[in-house]
């Protein structure tokens, strides 16, 4: 599978300071919200793989970690 790595495409304004939930080849954001556990909780009644990352400011440089880590419900 070939994963986008230009996000700025992806991305727009209105994720900035939000967390996004993105497709497995990140090409695509399926959902975003300001709070984590509400994004999480909406993805958890989606189908398919997706991948969490917390969107910053557009005057502000990060990289994209593959590492990935699964909450564990009680």
């Amino acid at each position: 599978m070939k994963t986008n790595a230009n996000l700025t495409k992806v991305l727009k304004k209105v994720h900035e300071e939000k967390w996004v939930a993105l497709s497995s080849d990140h090409s695509r954001v399926i959902d975003f919200d300001k709070n984590l556990p509400a994004l999480t909780k909406r993805m958890d009644k989606k189908r398919g793989r997706h991948v969490y990352m917390k969107v910053l400011r557009s005057d502000m440089e990060y990289c994209f970690s593959p590492l990935t880590w699964r909450v564990e419900k009680a």
